[in-house]
Parts: structure tokens; sequence; C-alpha cells
């Protein structure tokens, strides 16, 4: 399964004197960059606006439970384990860093149009990297509900990565963040629903407009 994984340097050295790769990289890196950094930027001011609640049928069965720990295990070990396969193929990630960032613009836009209140009885979520990265000492992101981060990740990494061992590991993952982030009540059914649908369009637009272009690979001996 680990084999693959030994080509990572080679794959890199190949691309290294393509200009239109290098060109791509510094693109996608930055778009990235800001798509997260509005997207945090946004979900902090927006912690304060009023929101409409969801009388949510399927959470109303769910009895709510603190399932933090294994949705980190499942969701961290599937986004490592889809980085490094992807590392395989630099073209895949470069795009990949555009399909992210169109997710994040979507998801940006998304909670702004859509204003709701977390789940009354919502179990927060312990998350490191949010709690790193997006939340404040003053604020705690709890209202950027639709549609759900976590997922619409995991379905956009799954469709990246080529590898069929670590592609079922993280359909797994996703199946089982998807189920859990809902039974804690952090997402509403319909924030676990529309995510993959997001992620599928992000990846089908990204392929489209480079549809004629595999960057790096005109300086590369070997397509791994």
């Amino acid at each position: 399964m680990f084999s693959e994984l030994k080509h990572i340097p080679q794959a890199w050295r190949n691309v290294r004197g393509s200009k239109s790769f290098r060109n791509q990289f510094i693109f996608s890196m930055l778009l990235f960059v800001i798509a997260n950094l509005h997207n945090f930027h946004c979900l902090r001011i927006w912690q304060e606006r009023p929101g409409m609640q969801i009388n949510d049928m399927l959470l109303n069965l769910m009895p709510p439970l603190d399932l933090s720990l294994p949705i980190f295990f499942f969701e961290y070990s599937a986004m490592l384990l889809a980085i490094a396969f992807i590392s395989v193929y630099p073209d895949r990630f470069v795009k990949g860093l555009q399909m992210f960032a169109i997710v994040i613009f979507a998801r940006t836009a998304s909670i702004y149009l859509v204003a709701l209140e977390p789940p009354s009885d919502m179990v927060p979520l312990w998350d490191p990297m949010a709690k790193f990265f997006l939340h404040t000492p003053d604020v705690f992101v709890s209202k950027d509900l639709f549609f759900s981060g976590h997922v619409a990740a995991l379905v956009l990494l799954m469709l990246l990565v080529v590898n069929k061992y670590a592609k079922a590991w993280i359909f797994i993952s996703t199946v089982m963040v998807s189920i859990m982030i809902t039974w804690q009540h952090v997402h509403y059914s319909t924030d676990v629903i529309f995510a993959p649908l997001a992620s599928y369009v992000a990846y089908k637009f990204i392929l489209y407009i480079h549809r004629e272009t595999q960057y790096g690979l005109e300086t590369s001996n070997s397509n791994f």
C-alpha cells in the first residue's frame, strides 16, 4: 500500500523545472490561504448574527453524544493519509488546493446566505485545529453549519486520492464522521447531506478548467 510513497521526492524533483507548475503552485497556495483567512474572519463576525433553528427529525431520534475523539481520529488520519498519497502526483496536488479553495469560498457564501443557530442540545466539538486557527479566547465559532466542512474535506480528498486502499480508508472515515458529527448534534443532517455535492462540483469544475493540462509532466520522465 505504502510502496508508492517512495516516489514522492522524485515526483517533486521532476516538476521543479516546470515554470507552469511553479506558477500554478504559487497561485494555488495563495488562493488556498486567502480562502481560509477570509473564511475564518467571516465566521468570527457572523457568530454574533442571529439565525434560525431547524427541527431536524433525524437529530430528534439521536440523543447527543460527545464523539469528539473518534471524529478527530477518523478525520485527521484520513487527511494525513490523503495528503501523503496525493503528494505522489504534484499536478493533482496543486489542482486539489484550488478545489479546496473553491469549497471554502462556497461554504463561506452558503453560511452567509443560510444563517442558522446550532442545535439547542449540541455537544461542542473538540478540534485542536479549529481551536488553533478558528476559535479565539473570546469567540467560539459554532454557527458554521451549512454545509459541513469536515465532511466536504473528506469527500474531496477521497475524490483526489488514486490509491485504492487509501481511498477505501477515506471512504470509511467519511461515513463515520458523517454519522458521528450528526450524532453529536454539531451539524444538522442537511449540512452533512449537501457537503458531498459541493466537493463534487468543485472537483469537476477544476478538472474541467485544466482539462488539457497536467502541470509539470512536460519535465517528467515518469508518471508513477
